[in-house]
């Protein structure tokens, strides 16, 4: 039985409440199609099929545990060797890749059972501010749309260097499952935030300009040509931490984020039994929010409401990890944030978020 089911057979006010239900979706970012992964299929292979499938699985496990080095678990060889009794559909896209589908549920079941991490589709968003120097002048800064240009027009080169930059990102977020977004470059992204912000790694400047795009971190990075290739000196804002890569590559930024990400909300073993308490369900407006939010956490196995009353919600869930990892998914969708006041019954105690506040 559903959630709203479950809701409406212990409230007399959820059939209003109800009406409530069909609202824009919350902030939370959920990165699409976690389970569908797409490979370029080896033309050397003697069977492209099986070696599109079996690196597919072999990128799949790096999303869903977290770990870059997933693949060279013993345990999860296997899986690589045998991936097709966990696909869903195979076919190709108009670039001749290959789009390998995996059931979400038996590769989850799967780890589970050999004691692996978990990380489910609810990820932080991470806002990209990229300072990119060609080295003879050029300089730009990426964003959503058209780049920004500072100086000089973009050489031929230039407008080279951006495409390559921008392309090594995505492809390292969608490896690692990590939702990405890009400052709008508008006149108050202008107005805050300049070249030199993020080339010397203002940070305060540039945090301060990204509130209003409601990330979970800021990774800012600045893009110059070295010897071996284009070098980035990164730095990573999470919250009160800071970590700092002064010469890397272009896509261990991305990868220092899915890995502390990944520390934080990776889950290990099953299911175990949580208590919840939400308060501040004022209006029918909280209500469904808060229905609705529940029933779309992957952490959540099972939701069973206990009661209803005086604006708190009381809840009994079947929810992956440790009280401290449900905590940090559950706030990262803007819907709700840890509450002050505790429980009486030891549980976890929760607090609406009002509708366009700040988490």
């Amino acid at each position: 039985m559903g959630l709203l089911s479950s809701l409406l057979r212990h409230s007399p006010v959820a059939v209003a409440a109800a009406a409530a239900l069909w609202m824009p979706p919350s902030t939370a970012a959920t990165f699409a199609n976690l389970y569908t992964v797409t490979v370029t299929p080896d033309a050397a292979a003697a069977d492209q099929r099986v070696a599109a499938e079996q690196a597919a699985m072999a990128r799949l496990l790096i999303r869903i545990t977290g770990s870059r080095n997933a693949p060279l678990e013993p345990a999860l060889q296997p899986l690589i060797a045998s991936p097709r009794p966990f696909l869903s559909s195979y076919g190709d896209d108009r670039q001749g890749r290959a789009l390998v589908g995996f059931s979400r549920g038996q590769v989850e079941r799967t780890l589970t059972e050999l004691g692996q991490p978990v990380w489910g589709a609810e990820r932080p968003l991470t806002l990209l501010w990229i300072a990119v120097d060609d080295g003879v002048g050029g300089r730009a800064l990426l964003g959503a749309g058209e780049v920004a240009e500072f100086g000089t027009p973009a050489t031929p080169q230039m407008t080279e260097l951006l495409r390559v930059v921008r392309e090594d990102i995505v492809a390292a977020a969608d490896e690692r499952g990590l939702p990405i977004a890009w400052p709008l470059l508008d006149l108050q992204d202008r107005d805050a935030v300049t070249f030199i912000d993020v080339s010397g790694g203002f940070e305060d400047r540039i945090v301060a300009a990204s509130v209003r795009y409601r990330a979970d971190a800021v990774l800012i990075g600045e893009v110059r040509p070295g010897t071996f290739g284009n070098e980035v000196e990164w730095l990573f804002v999470h919250g009160v931490e800071r970590q700092a890569l002064p010469i890397a590559g272009v896509r261990d930024g991305i990868d220092v984020a899915a890995d502390r990400y990944a520390a934080d909300l990776a889950t290990v073993g099953g299911a175990s039994v949580a208590l919840l308490s939400v308060h501040n369900v004022l209006t029918p407006a909280d209500y469904g929010r808060v229905v609705s939010y529940l029933e779309r956490q992957s952490v959540l196995e099972r939701v069973d409401v206990e009661s209803f009353g005086n604006g708190t919600l009381q809840l009994r869930v079947a929810a992956r990890g440790d009280a401290r990892v449900l905590e940090r998914v559950l706030a990262l969708g803007g819907v709700l944030r840890p509450a002050a006041q505790s429980s009486s019954s030891g549980g976890m105690v929760f607090e609406v978020v009002p509708d366009g506040g700040s988490p």
